[in-house]
């Protein structure tokens, strides 16, 4: 993972002398995560102190994302592009239940974070005072989830990670539009990010997202 990470930083690093039109933004919008999003412990039942459970999970909730990014102009067409986010699923119920008597012995409130550090291309189709343009990257993933245990009555206590956290390799496609308005640039992209493509553990699912972001770029040369 770190040799990814440096992959990232040398890719960045290749294009900073090429800073003409360089631009700094900042960006947010919605997170909408798929059925894997809240598989805390990647498993469909658990088996602690003894005590063998099912677990029944709701659907992780659409959540909401913030970042910054900085955007290297490569060519005419092309722009090298690294930044930051953090996307954030609100509180989802996981319920377990005795596979015998079929009766609740917890529910699980879940909170995922999921932090991208991320390096990638921007391909422009279109590029005046409006550009419209296809975009791909690479992501290093943070991955932390929070673990709130409520018992349904009198039990021994389980004895599970209240908070795990794993860190996965990623990639994110999607499409962009950029609009110039002179004192910046305003931008609206919508991608699908997979969150664990690289470093998946046995039993773990395929984790993604898709996000739609408006953002504001400043020292960006508009579109032209």
């Amino acid at each position: 993972m770190k040799k990814f990470l440096t992959l990232i930083a040398a890719i960045v690093g290749l294009a900073m002398p090429a800073q003409a039109g360089m631009g700094i933004g900042l960006f947010g919008g919605l997170s909408t995560p798929n059925d894997e999003m809240n598989n805390v412990y990647n498993t469909d039942n658990i088996s602690s102190l003894g005590e063998l459970g099912n677990m029944f999970r709701n659907g992780a909730k659409t959540g909401y994302h913030i970042g910054a990014k900085a955007r290297i102009p490569l060519s005419s067409g092309v722009m090298l592009h690294g930044g930051i986010a953090w996307n954030r699923f609100p509180e989802s119920c996981i319920d377990v239940t005795n596979p015998n008597t079929g009766e609740k012995i917890v529910t699980l409130e879940t909170v995922q974070d999921i932090i991208p550090i991320s390096a990638g291309i921007n391909y422009y189709l279109l590029r005046s005072a409006i550009g419209l343009y296809a975009t791909g990257e690479l992501s290093y993933n943070i991955n932390k989830n929070t673990v709130n245990v409520n018992y349904s009555g009198v039990q021994a206590p389980l004895n599970l990670d209240e908070s795990p956290s794993y860190n996965r390799v990623g990639a994110g496609f999607g499409a962009g539009l950029d609009v110039d308005l002179y004192l910046f640039l305003a931008n609206i992209e919508a991608k699908y990010n997979y969150v664990n493509l690289i470093g998946r553990e046995d039993g773990e699912e395929m984790k993604s997202y898709f996000t739609l972001s408006l953002a504001i770029y400043f020292g960006d040369a508009a579109c032209k």
